[in-house]
């Protein structure tokens, strides 16, 4: 049997006044209708380093342009037989918000911080969680 080890990404939060980014997961993403929304990111290619990292993210999922970026928690995600290591970064970015992976996300679409879906990818509940109250990391 071949040995797992957790795998380290990053989730990305775009802020634009009190409204965060989201996406909406395709279906292959859904889990069975359990999961509707996600925040932009991906794993951490080998190598590679932050900026790098959230300067791929945003250009391949989202065709913007980092402006600068800061870490803001770390968290566990062990949903779907997975463990991810997830770095949660906040980042300030411009352009012009086109979908680039649609067989990932189907739109990006802004909401109220106090009113976010419920059925939220279960790294971006963590992400966002750690990010409304203010903590390194929630689990």
């Amino acid at each position: 049997m071949k040995e797992k080890h957790p795998i380290a990404s990053v989730d990305l939060i775009i802020k634009k006044g009190n409204e965060i980014l989201l996406g909406e997961v395709s279906d292959k993403w859904k889990n069975q209708n359990k999961y509707e929304w996600g925040l932009p990111g991906r794993e951490i290619n080998f190598g590679d380093d932050f900026k790098t990292t959230v300067e791929e993210n945003l250009k391949e999922e989202l065709e913007m342009n980092l402006i600068k970026f800061k870490i803001i928690c770390v968290n566990n995600n062990f949903s779907l037989g997975n463990h991810y290591i997830v770095t949660g970064v906040l980042v300030e970015a411009e352009g012009e918000l086109k979908v680039m992976k649609p067989e990932d996300w189907k739109q990006w679409k802004w909401f109220n911080k106090d009113e976010l879906p419920n059925k939220l990818f279960p790294s971006a509940k963590l992400t966002i969680k750690s990010f409304l109250e203010k903590k390194a990391n929630v689990e």
